[in-house]
Formats: C-alpha cells, sequence, structure tokens
C-alpha cells in the first residue's frame, strides 16, 4: 500500500511538473500567469480597500470619492496619448528602447498636467461641492503619476516580463490600502490620496526594475522615435479614449444624477465587475503582446487566449450570481442592495471577452480608426441612455449592458470581415 502512494504520488508529481514546465516554456501562458497573479494580488486589495473605505467612512465620503475616482481615470485616458497599445505594439522591436521609452513618458507627463488643470473646472459638475486647492492639487498630481505609471505598465507587457506588473502593481495596492486607515480624518479625501501615494510608489519600485534590465533614463527623447507610428498611436488614443469613457464617466454621472449613497453602491458592484474584466484584459494583454512578435500565428495565441479567459470566467459569473449576496455583505449590509444590478452585469461581462479578443485582432492589424468607430456608438449608447432614461441604478446598469452588446455585434462583425479578406478565418475551422 505504501509503495502504491509513493507511485501515485510521484505521477502526480510529474504530471505537475510537465505541466508547470509547459506554462513556463509558453510565454503566452507565462505572462499570463504573471498577470493574473497581478490581477489576484490587485483583487484581494480592492476588495480590502473598499471594505475598510465602506467601515471607516461614510457612504457620502466614499461617493464623493468615486466621483473624483472616476474623472482620474478620465484623466489618465485622456492622458495616455496612444502611448498604451503603441509601446505595447512597437517597443519589443526597437533598437533605441530608452529613447523610444523616454519620448513615451514625456508626452505623457506633458498632456497628463494640462488635462489635470482643465478636469478641476469641472469639480460641482461632477457633484463633488467640497472640493478646495488642495483637492485640485492633489487631483493633478495623481494624473501626472498614474499617468506615468500606466507608460511602465505597457513596458513590462511589451517586453514580455510581467513579472514586473506583478511587482510594481502589489506596491501600488499595496500602499492604496494602508492610505485610508492612516487618513481617517481627512474624509473622502483620505480615500483619493490613496491613488496619488500607491501611484508614486509603484513608479519608483519601476524604474527600478526598468534600470536594472537595462533602460537609461538619462536617454533624450527624440522625434524618430515616432516615425511611422504616429497614425496607429493617434487612432489607439481616440478608440481607447472613447471606450474608455462609460467607465470614467458611470461614476460621475451616478454621483450627479442620483447621489454619493447610489454612487458608492454602483462602486462596491463595479469594483466585482472590473475583477471579472480584467481577468480577460491580463490574458488579452499578454495575447496582444506575442501576436505583435510573431504575426504569422495570431490564431493560435487567439485559441489558447480564449480557452483561458472563458475557463476563468464562466465559473466566475456563476459563482457571482449564486453568492452575490454574501460577496457584497463584506462591504457591508447597505450595500446588499446593489445585488440585482451585480448580477445582471456579471453575465454581460462575459460578452466582454469577445470584445477584448477581437479588439486586439483589429488593433494588431491597425484597424484603429474601425476601433474608435465602434467605441464611439458603444459610449454613445451607454451615455444617451444612462442621462436621459436611467432613474435608477437598474438603468444604469441596463445602459452599461446595452454598450456591451453594441461592442460585440460591430467587434466581431468587423474582424470576421477583415479575416476573411485575409484569408486568415480558415484557421479557425479545427478549433471548431
Amino acid at each position: 500500500m505504501a509503495k502504491l502512494r509513493s507511485n501515485i504520488y510521484g505521477v502526480l508529481k510529474s504530471i505537475v511538473v510537465r505541466v508547470w514546465r509547459h506554462f513556463m516554456h509558453d510565454s503566452l501562458y507565462r505572462n499570463s500567469v504573471f498577470l493574473l497573479a497581478n490581477l489576484g494580488v490587485t483583487s484581494i486589495t480592492g476588495f480590502l480597500f473598499v471594505i475598510i473605505c465602506t467601515h471607516l467612512y461614510s457612504q457620502r465620503d466614499l461617493g464623493y470619492a468615486t466621483s473624483l475616482i472616476g474623472a482620474l481615470g478620465l484623466a489618465t485616458s485622456l492622458s495616455n496619448v496612444g502611448m498604451n497599445r503603441t509601446i505595447t505594439r512597437f517597443l519589443s522591436k526597437s533598437n533605441a528602447k530608452s529613447q523610444d521609452l523616454m519620448t513615451g513618458l514625456v508626452l505623457v507627463a506633458c498632456v497628463s498636467v494640462i488635462i489635470g488643470i482643465v478636469l478641476t473646472l469641472f469639480f460641482k459638475p461632477f457633484g463633488i461641492k467640497d472640493a478646495s486647492s488642495v483637492t485640485a492639487l492633489v487631483f493633478i498630481a495623481s494624473a501626472f503619476i498614474l499617468s506615468i505609471k500606466s507608460v511602465f505598465d505597457n513596458v513590462f507587457v511589451a517586453m514580455r516580463t510581467a513579472v514586473g506588473t506583478l511587482t510594481e502593481n502589489s506596491a501600488f495596492n499595496i500602499t492604496k490600502l494602508i492610505t485610508p486607515v492612516m487618513m481617517t480624518g481627512f474624509g473622502f479625501m483620505g480615500i483619493f490620496s490613496s491613488q496619488l501615494l500607491g501611484a508614486l510608489m509603484a513608479v519608483l519600485v519601476s524604474i527600478l526594475i526598468l534600470r536594472a534590465s537595462g533602460f537609461s533614463f538619462k536617454a533624450r527623447p527624440t522625434r524618430s522615435s515616432m516615425l511611422g507610428k504616429w497614425r496607429f498611436a493617434f487612432g489607439s488614443y481616440t478608440s481607447d479614449l472613447v471606450g474608455g469613457l462609460p467607465a470614467s464617466i458611470l461614476p460621475v454621472i451616478v454621483v450627479a444624477r442620483l447621489g454619493p449613497i447610489d454612487g458608492a453602491l454602483w462602486y462596491a458592484a463595479m469594483q466585482i465587475i472590473n475583477f471579472m474584466l480584467t481577468v480577460s484584459s491580463s490574458i488579452n494583454q499578454a495575447m496582444f503582446a506575442e501576436m505583435a512578435n510573431a504575426t504569422n500565428e495570431v490564431m493560435s495565441f487567439v485559441k489558447k487566449a480564449a480557452t483561458a479567459m472563458y475557463g476563468i470566467m464562466v465559473p466566475l459569473t456563476i459563482a457571482i450570481i449564486l453568492f452575490s449576496n454574501l460577496i457584497l455583505k463584506l462591504f457591508g449590509h447597505d450595500y446588499v442592495s446593489a445585488a440585482s444590478v451585480l448580477r445582471l452585469m456579471s453575465v454581460f461581462a462575459l460578452i466582454g471577452v469577445a470584445n477584448y479578443i477581437t479588439g486586439s485582432i483589429l488593433a494588431l492589424y491597425r484597424k484603429v480608426f474601425y476601433l474608435t468607430f465602434v467605441n464611439a456608438a458603444n459610449a454613445l449608447v451607454v451615455l444617451v441612455y444612462c442621462l436621459f432614461f436611467a432613474h435608477n441604478l437598474q438603468g444604469i446598469a441596463i445602459g452599461w449592458m446595452l454598450g456591451e452588446v453594441v461592442n460585440a455585434i460591430l467587434f466581431v462583425g468587423g474582424c470576421i470581415f477583415m479575416l476573411k479578406r485575409s484569408n486568415q478565418l480558415n484557421h479557425l475551422i479545427p478549433w471548431r
């Protein structure tokens, strides 16, 4: 019997070792594993962050903070000037990586300060009535530092060293988690300041990692870094900007139209939905980096990424539908009223998998203006419905879901049309 147990243990160990080696030798899976580990850290600390805030701060303070955080997301989107996709698409094959990085950093840094200043003029329309000059300064600094952090995130993905993303985001999330505990006397600014301090720590860690990897921060930005890339960068910028509008604007709309308490409920539900979407986004990032380095194997990466995405997302959706009340109780009993919204949105988040994959294929073939058109249609549907037809959180959720459906129809349809024209759709037949 002891010998049998030993043999079984040996077989299981051998299987685990082979699977692990396969994953670690496959760069798509390896980077997906690190990005998912990063997601795990981000999600755990994100849930703890919300739980801490819901217990230490009033719903009013949390509602105002979520409006500011939504405006900060908009500022970060406006500031990236297309560098996110451009860096992921081109940096790994560049012969002047340090110069290209510094060029991207300078562009993003300059735009982020301007955008941050402009958005502070709209605090009152955003529903933030208690803003002061200190609030404005912290907001501008947060927009600047978070935009720099976003550039570094994409450098790690482009270089297929997602362990760097895991390291710097761990620093970001741990710092963000500690800050609200230490600043309870500052009201909603105690919550919002966590974004600034967390991003600052992440940027410092990123600089240390990239310097050790051979990047020089003394390199001078040059115009040549963007030669032949402006069209792609501008198309990516407009696409990502328009596509990110619903996520950035909806918290502001909820607070402005329904009040800070509904804003807090929406924020709690979206924390869980964003966790689901980030699962797909993490694997999609790794897939896009791989496709950018081996365009003749596009469908192979699509198959592996889609299998991994749905293999994780479907069980997550079922768990959220069954246990939404218990999950929301972690934030406090007052947050259980968002359960119906959470269930509905979790089902439609499955559509996001197809949207991520088809969007990346279109971006790979530089169909960035079509991406912009699709994201504009999505944003228009979401914002018009939520502004004129939604009168409660369920209405806001319906607007968000309609946007996902519009994205799916246009993304998938456009991708199939493009692949048929390039005769690559036939490679999908064995998969079916």
